[in-house]
């Protein structure tokens, strides 16, 4: 009886049984998504989580506003005070009744493009590089099951932004907010607000995956893909920090 017992497969896991094991338990959740990935599934999922976030906040006046102030103040740090005509063209863009749902659409197009690409890097790393037997198709898994952490931001994202009638490109929960105190001009806010709290998740959550599937300790992954991360955002904000500056000057 004990050996019957021992040899009894676990039930797998359904897709919000997946969807909510990421949040709570993902290396007990990779394990299931390891033996059977379902990535197109899940990935529907998230991208529709992620259209209906970015298409509810451009149906409403408020949304709207937010996100074109946002739009406008973008613009202006790298052209200066953008020209009437302009700013009129971007409003009356802004009232497109279209535009809700091409951000709709956008969302079903660009995450299956983000997936891949994110798949086929990690999945290049760890098989050519590194010497591992992972599938694609189960990189593929655990990428997009990792998603479900940035369709959860998208969604606590959408009220918070309401409410606060601003918009900001990289989220609500970017690490700015440590430093309220400092010039927001400054470099080391500018990169802590280009940090995301939700992506610094989102790959650690990535991290327990690929130990799962390649046999490796997590810890050593997640520092090596966020030092990868920091290192993207560091670039990032010296490009941005070196054409505003010189368009300042």
């Amino acid at each position: 009886m004990t050996e019957a017992a021992a040899s009894t497969p676990e039930p797998e896991l359904g897709l919000l049984g997946r969807a909510i094991g990421v949040i709570t338990s993902p290396a007990a959740t990779f394990a299931h998504v390891v033996r059977d990935p379902r990535p197109a599934a899940i990935l529907l999922i998230v991208s529709a989580v992620i259209a209906v976030a970015a298409t509810v906040p451009q149906m409403t006046e408020r949304g709207r506003l937010a996100a074109l102030t946002a739009q406008v103040e973008f613009m202006e740090r790298f052209m200066g005070e953008v020209p009437d005509v302009m700013y009129a063209q971007m409003e009356a863009q802004s009232r497109n009744s279209l535009a809700p749902v091409w951000g709709a659409v956008g969302a079903f197009v660009w995450m299956p493009v983000v997936a891949l690409f994110f798949t086929a890097l990690l999945w290049g790393l760890f098989n050519a590089l590194l010497g591992g037997t992972g599938t694609f198709k189960q990189v593929l898994g655990i990428v997009t099951h990792s998603m479900v952490i940035m369709a959860l931001g998208a969604a606590a994202a959408m009220p918070i932004q309401l409410m606060q009638d601003s918009f900001s490109f990289t989220g609500p929960f970017n690490l700015g907010a440590l430093v309220p105190m400092m010039d927001p001009e400054s470099f080391i806010v500018r990169f802590l607000g280009w940090t995301s709290a939700i992506t610094i998740w989102q790959t650690i959550v990535i991290a327990i995956g690929l130990g799962v599937l390649y046999k490796r300790r997590s810890t050593g992954i997640a520092i090596g893909l966020l030092t990868a991360y920091g290192g993207l955002v560091l670039i990032g904000v010296s490009i941005y920090s070196a054409v505003v500056g010189r368009m300042g000057s």
